[in-house]
């Protein structure tokens, strides 16, 4: 098991900057500043059962996401950060959320241009698949 000395948000950036996208890596709480103390801003993610989460901007227009949890961090690095382009964030970041977007969009679409529960079903199986098609292209 390696250990990882931290004593900054620069250093979990630094750690996190160095292994694969996605990887989350948890901290005591008191071993670090609070995020916001950090410059981090307040924001939403998908609910984990963090009571917080806080972002960071980092160059490169990725970001660090932090959720605060009762006694520990969780921090990861975005590939996108919202701030910097949200629709790409959601498709890099969180694809399930995009194709749910998609799914929601193409109903809308389908129910204005159809007016009939078909044209809402079909168009949310388009909306469906268009995002699910697109989020999976790199």
């Amino acid at each position: 098991m390696n250990t990882i000395a931290l004593h900054s948000w620069q250093d979990v950036v630094r750690a996190l900057s160095h292994r694969p996208a996605g990887t989350i890596l948890r901290v005591r709480k008191g071993i670090l500043t609070h995020p916001r103390r950090a410059g981090m801003m307040a924001s939403v993610g998908l609910p984990e059962g963090q009571s917080a989460d806080w972002r960071k901007r980092l160059p490169g227009g990725r970001g660090l996401h932090v959720k605060v949890f009762g006694d520990h961090y969780e921090a990861h690095i975005d590939r996108v950060h919202p701030d910097v382009n949200p629709v790409e964030h959601l498709r890099q970041d969180a694809p399930g959320v995009f194709v749910g977007s998609g799914v929601a969009l193409g109903a809308a679409v389908g129910a204005a241009m159809g007016r009939s529960g078909a044209s809402t079903a079909v168009g949310a199986a388009l909306g469906g698949v268009l995002a699910a098609l697109w989020a999976s292209a790199d």
